[in-house]
């Protein structure tokens, strides 16, 4: 699972600034001219458009024109990954609105489940209203990725923004691999009793997402995964998730 626990430093207060982090290390151009390595940070920048690039030396790259925010610190984490999956990794910032408090997520892949404190909002793209001051967990997740889990610091009449690239499983980026996970567990979900004679089957993990087939309580299938209140299950070549309400473990 792939978490972070960093806030938006400096939000709110006094000065404008970058924090960037990389895996692996990288130099850090801004505007084309270099300004020094990962970990990097500068707090004593103006409220602007300014062009990142990231260069670990061996061939990876990565670059995208911020908009720095005044009194907000942007937040850049980034992995370079592999020739296969490519880098991942978010960045955070601010920016002023005049609300109560609320969050914007825009995800790569699209359709990523939100959830605030664990409670799923929405699919990404999309912004969340109605947010409190202080602490929130965020996480955004889509089947066959790792999830990012962040603890970000929301503050009064300021959006919260999170772009993020999610990171692929390495066990399931293909149908073979999927195969082979199944093929490697016993475990089965047992469909409980639903009151209605069925229970949908949803594309991802969210009550919202499109049902993509119906099962009939009795019936086991292998399962191929599980995510906080759901299962995915393999449903001939389909794969699919049901909530775990109504699905039960029968065998390891």
């Amino acid at each position: 699972m792939f978490s972070s626990a960093l806030f938006l430093g400096g939000c709110g207060f006094e000065k404008t600034g970058i924090e960037i982090a990389s895996q692996p290390i990288a130099k850090v151009y801004i505007d084309g001219k270099e300004s020094g390595m990962t970990p990097y940070k500068n707090n004593s920048m103006e409220a602007r458009k300014i062009d990142v690039r990231l260069d670990d030396g061996k061939g990876g790259i990565w670059e995208r024109e911020i908009g720095l925010e005044s009194n907000v610190t942007t937040v850049i984490n980034w992995s370079f990954g592999d020739k296969i999956n490519g880098g991942f990794g978010y960045i955070l910032s601010m920016e002023k609105n005049g609300d109560k408090g609320s969050i914007l997520v825009n995800s790569v892949p699209g359709g990523s489940s939100i959830r605030i404190d664990g409670e799923i909002k929405n699919n990404s793209p999309a912004i969340i209203e109605g947010i409190g001051e202080g602490d929130i967990k965020v996480s955004v997740s889509y089947p066959g990725y790792k999830s990012v889990n962040l603890i970000v610091k929301m503050v009064k009449g300021y959006r919260m923004v999170i772009d993020t690239k999610l990171q692929k499983e390495e066990s399931i980026t293909n149908i073979e691999n999927v195969e082979t996970t199944i093929n490697q567990r016993t475990t089965k979900i047992l469909i409980k009793e639903t009151g209605t004679g069925w229970l949908r089957v949803r594309e991802s993990a969210d009550s919202n997402a499109k049902e993509i087939s119906r099962v009939t309580p009795g019936e086991s299938y292998d399962m191929v995964s599980e995510d906080v209140d759901w299962y995915q299950i393999k449903i001939g070549e389909t794969f699919g998730w049901i909530s775990t309400k109504f699905g039960e473990k029968i065998s390891e």
